[in-house]
């Protein structure tokens, strides 16, 4: 009997105390791999975030002296790695200092106190370190995706150590091959995925300890400012959380002081809930009525989901990149990539379990789907590829530009409601989703290097 309940307490112990641990180690590693072995500028606008940096550190330069346009993707590298002259045209030619104003696309240092600026801080500071150790582009991209991996990945392990329960979903999302290309480039799209992150941390802990303390609404105010500040503007939905949780602890606690029950039953129920949908009838009435064309938005949304309009391998297949993919049109993921760490994702979230009000739970599943509409309706124009006139397809209802990375952070809401000891689903064996986790962000990670390089050789 004490050797069953000391292998339980050693399995916990693994959960609680080193799971932070093993996460920085296989971060610190699969970020090594793939700031080192990935294609330069292998980020969604590579080239822009290479440039943002360049210029915040006063060494903006000209990437046009390395055959690299004003744009994105890979196709100027692959022809380079077919040659076998890559190395010698990144890493060797030293790059051609500009003067910031004649910078195509970016000619100018974003505002401190903008997405722009505090996203690309972390960058900028490692390609400035690069260009100390040797001035070209292939030795300060790599250096500063090893310096933003290494800080990254450290803030992350301190923040599976300080939240409560949840762990093994932030352990799991943080070493998909989107989360961990994201955390090995220049994008600006690592520090939203922090500032998700904090998010998570402070309401898990608040629903777990249902304490609010000064310390914590100082956190809150913190986090607050550097989202508003700093993040993507979807990103900015997760501050709907803090009011959601703070107005649900204040309620319940003064529910149990004055012992108020609220008990709808039979005819009241049916008359409550159909003030309700009056009232949602009304005010989409009122909506439409002073904005017609969310008619057509809607019809558009919902032809994008019940028809593929656009089959083949693109930006635009969110599947591979929620999770697997952090740039579809280059990395060749295969789908079953894809499945696998959906499949480890959802295990995480039915591993911890804790009492919380089904209205966070609701809240949190409307948060995710208000930030899932909004990203779709702010493409409906976007035609993508410069086409001119828009073909068909757009026409019909296809909605482009969308990308998996603008939801991947926004599964932590979904976390928050599957969390719920009211949903008795639960995996008991957190051990076992660790380990598959950890062996599936090595085993994929190692593919999304082989694949994209195999996609330049020989695709």
């Amino acid at each position: 009997m004490k050797k069953r309940i000391n292998k339980k307490i050693d399995k916990k112990e693994i959960l609680e105390n080193k799971i932070h641990k093993i996460y920085f180690v296989l971060a610190v590693v699969i970020g090594i791999i793939l700031s080192v072995g990935m294609p330069l500028f292998s980020e969604p606008d590579g080239q822009w975030h290479y440039s943002v940096s360049t210029n915040m550190v006063h060494l903006s330069n000209d990437l046009s002296a390395y055959g690299e346009p004003v744009g994105t993707g890979l196709n100027v590298q692959k022809s380079a790695y077919q040659r076998g002259n890559h190395f010698e045209q990144y890493f060797e030619n030293k790059i051609v200092k500009m003067p910031i104003q004649n910078i195509p696309r970016t000619n100018s240092i974003p505002p401190v106190l903008s997405s722009n600026f505090l996203g690309h801080l972390i960058p900028a500071i490692g390609v400035w370190i690069g260009y100390h150790i040797y001035p070209s582009a292939g030795v300060m991209i790599v250096v500063g995706r090893l310096f933003s991996s290494i800080i990254s990945s450290f803030i992350i392990c301190l923040i599976i150590k300080k939240i409560q329960k949840g762990k093994l979903v932030v352990f799991a999302l943080s070493l998909t091959p989107v989360i961990a290309g994201t955390l090995a480039s220049l994008t600006y799209d690592t520090f939203s995925y922090l500032l998700a992150l904090l998010v998570f941390l402070i309401t898990t802990n608040l629903l777990v300890t249902k304490q609010i303390t000064w310390k914590r609404i100082a956190s809150i105010v913190i986090v607050s400012v550097l989202i508003v500040l700093g993040a993507k503007t979807n990103v900015k939905l997760l501050l709907l959380l803090f009011p959601l949780v703070l107005f649900i602890l204040v309620f319940e606690k003064f529910k149990d002081k004055r012992k108020i029950h609220f008990e709808f039953r039979g005819r009241k129920l049916w008359i409550f809930s159909m003030v309700i949908l009056g009232f949602i009838i009304i005010a989409m009435g009122i909506i439409f009525t002073i904005k017609p064309s969310l008619i057509f938005s809607i019809y558009r949304i919902i032809i994008n989901f019940s028809v593929n309009l656009s089959p083949s391998l693109s930006m635009n297949n969110i599947f591979l990149g929620l999770l697997a993919s952090p740039y579809p049109s280059y990395n060749y993921m295969p789908y079953w990539v894809a499945g696998a760490w959906y499949v480890i994702i959802l295990l995480s979230m039915l591993v911890d379990k804790y009492p919380i009000s089904k209205w966070v739970g609701l809240g949190a599943i409307a948060i995710f789907f208000i930030n899932f509409l909004g990203v779709y309706h702010g493409f409906l124009t976007f035609q993508g590829g410069g086409y001119a006139p828009a073909p068909r397809s757009v026409i019909m209802g296809s909605i482009y530009g969308q990308q998996g990375r603008y939801f991947t952070p926004f599964l932590l809401v979904l976390a928050l409601a599957l969390a719920s000891s009211k949903i008795r689903l639960q995996v008991v064996s957190g051990q076992a989703v660790l380990w598959l986790s950890a062996m599936l962000a090595i085993v994929s990670n190692i593919i999304l290097l082989f694949a994209t390089l195999f996609g330049i050789y020989y695709l």
